[in-house]
């Protein structure tokens, strides 16, 4: 059963000209974002980014960083809120970064899965939610490699 929580998950990659985002265009809507997800039974929330990172783009990561920025999403987004008697309204979504090595491997959930600059990325995300993670992510990484 989904878990009353969802999870936003940045992979990055580091280069010379500074990290690398993975983004990617979702097939039934055609916005921007993170790879996300939801819980699913009693997972907690870092493994079901790790399982989301896996089932989206065929990866797995190392260095993974949960990140300060969450926010509450109405649950009516999601199937199954019916059966969340704990969370009337909202639910959380918590966001991780994860340094990967591999190239990713396009699911049925997206068109496109592309490397973007932290400027490229934060234009195409459609999200305040993933702008903030994003914002976040590149600063860690900036404070740990600037």
């Amino acid at each position: 059963m989904r878990a009353p929580f969802q999870v936003l998950v940045f992979p990055y990659q580091l280069t010379s000209d500074g990290p690398k985002f993975l983004i990617g265009k979702r097939s039934d809507n055609g916005i921007w974002q993170a790879i996300s997800g939801g819980g699913e039974g009693a997972e907690s929330a870092l493994d079901a980014a790790k399982r989301e990172l896996k089932e989206e783009a065929g990866l797995v990561g190392s260095q993974w960083q949960p990140l300060d920025a969450m926010c509450m999403l109405p649950k009516i987004y999601y199937a199954g809120h019916e059966n969340w008697r704990d969370h009337p309204f909202v639910v959380p979504e918590y966001s991780f970064s994860v340094q990967v090595s591999a190239e990713p491997q396009l699911s049925n959930e997206h068109t496109e899965l592309v490397w973007c600059s932290f400027q490229q990325a934060s234009e195409r995300l459609k999200f305040d939610s993933n702008r903030v993670a994003l914002w976040e992510a590149n600063e860690r990484l900036n404070g740990m490699h600037g």
